[in-house]
């Protein structure tokens, strides 16, 4: 069956219904007929309809893409963004990848919650992503290539020509007299993708005629395997995610075969944003972080995230350099503080309990932090305590402890915020005090 306005249509009314559509624009052949097809459909959308185009800055010709999209837009009367983008690519990196990655986060930038965002790819540039990660040994989610519709940014990403040839996809650009712009880098057999499509593709199809067909539906059905997994894996999830802190249970998780556990764990590292770690990583997480020995503080880190695991809790977060923290910081005006190092924001409030209010008034207030062996006596337990002794009774994980910011008055230690206050600067129950919280975020 040939493409038509009506048959993008039927894809178009089965997506989700949105605020706004925008159509990313290159100049491209692809993009030109999807961009024709919608302008047919105008009249139907029940959305509006802008297009945007990229303007990466890499190519000599780049101005005249610019140019000839915003005249076939003028044309169409479809509004054009345009967006230019400053990329600096360094010595040893993938140009194409860092491309990709850089068009796609300025696209996002664009959506507004539950808008959508049509892209122009079509069967065979499914089947090309199908090679391309079968060759780079992709798993579940990499052979399952590209879903017709996945959610992006705020809102949604679909490729309503995902069942299109490019056959048929030429043949329809022909019919309607379209121009469009070649990039000379589509011919450039150094990336990896175009060595596949003019090299690797037309020998496969001189055998099998319908490669590009059959490569496609494997990609769906890996597609759809994928999505039951991930079904079955956010059950497990439920289970054994603590509800509080977002932490995996270990004890639960050593109860599941390794297969379950890595399938797992890629499910939970992807819904938290994190990037997939290489399988050497997922293998010292199993071994190490949930089957290693109990006394020790395994550590698994790759690209800005890490893995720890404290008691039954294997936690997942995002890494950062060890920085020097200051001896010393005065409290002057005994509000809001600034904590260094991205530490949050130290927080004073009037509320019943707390620290004595005038000694706190009164006292010359610091934030310290731990240089070891401090010692006081909680109130109302009569008897000195380590810190590291009250840290542990309250289950703080052994690398926030150095951290965590203690709270001095006239030179003693009178408070570690959401832990204890100290004997001698506390009030009754009855009385109005300070009350100390630590706030990740700056309160306007």
């Amino acid at each position: 069956m040939s493409l038509s306005p009506d048959q993008l249509k039927q894809t178009l009314d089965s997506l989700p219904q949105a605020g706004c559509c925008y159509l990313a624009f290159s100049g491209g052949l692809d993009s030109c007929v999807l961009l024709h097809l919608l302008h047919e459909l105008v009249p139907q959308l029940p959305y509006p309809l802008q297009a945007i185009h990229v303007h990466h800055g890499l190519q000599a010709g780049a101005d005249a893409w610019q140019q000839h999209c915003e005249a076939v837009c003028a044309g169409y009367r479809i509004p054009l963004i345009t967006l230019a983008l400053d990329l600096q690519p360094k010595k040893g990196h993938s140009l194409e990848a860092l491309a990709r990655a850089a068009r796609y986060q300025a696209l996002a930038r664009q959506l507004s919650p539950g808008d959508l965002l049509l892209t122009a790819q079509h069967q065979d540039d499914q089947a090309e992503t199908l090679l391309l990660q079968l060759l780079r040994g992709g798993g579940p989610a990499g052979l399952a290539a590209m879903p017709l519709l996945s959610e992006f940014s705020p809102g949604w990403l679909a490729r309503p020509l995902l069942h299109q040839s490019r056959q048929s996809i030429e043949a329809y650009a022909e019919e309607k007299g379209l121009r469009w712009q070649e990039d000379p880098s589509n011919q450039d057999q150094r990336f990896d993708r175009n060595f596949i499509r003019h090299r690797v593709m037309p020998l496969l199809q001189s055998r099998w005629p319908a490669a590009p067909v059959t490569l496609a539906r494997s990609a769906r059905f890996s597609g759809e395997m994928l999505t039951l997994a991930r079904e079955e894996m956010a059950v497990e999830l439920e289970r054994v995610q603590k509800a509080q802190s977002g932490s995996l249970s270990v004890a639960l998780l050593r109860e599941m075969s390794s297969m379950r556990i890595r399938h797992l764990l890629r499910f939970w590292i992807e819904l938290n944003g994190a990037p997939m770690p290489n399988s050497k990583k997922l293998m010292r997480i199993e071994k190490e972080s949930i089957h290693g020995r109990e006394d020790a503080e395994p550590l698994v880190v790759w690209s800005g995230w890490e893995i720890r695991r404290y008691r039954d809790d294997l936690i997942l977060r995002q890494s950062r350099p060890a920085e020097p923290l200051p001896e010393s910081i005065d409290w002057q005006n005994k509000e809001k503080l600034v904590l260094p190092c991205e530490l949050g924001i130290l927080i004073a409030t009037v509320g019943s309990a707390g620290l004595d209010r005038e000694r706190w008034q009164q006292g010359k207030v610091e934030v310290r932090f731990r240089q070891g062996g401090e010692r006081c006596v909680p109130a109302g337990r009569g008897h000195h305590k380590s810190l590291k002794k009250l840290f542990q009774e309250r289950g703080v994980p052994p690398w926030k402890r150095a951290q965590t910011p203690l709270i001095y008055i006239d030179g003693e230690l009178a408070a570690v915020p959401g832990l204890v206050t100290c004997e001698g600067f506390s009030v009754a129950e009855s009385e109005q005090g300070i009350l100390l919280q630590i706030s990740r975020s700056i309160p306007e």
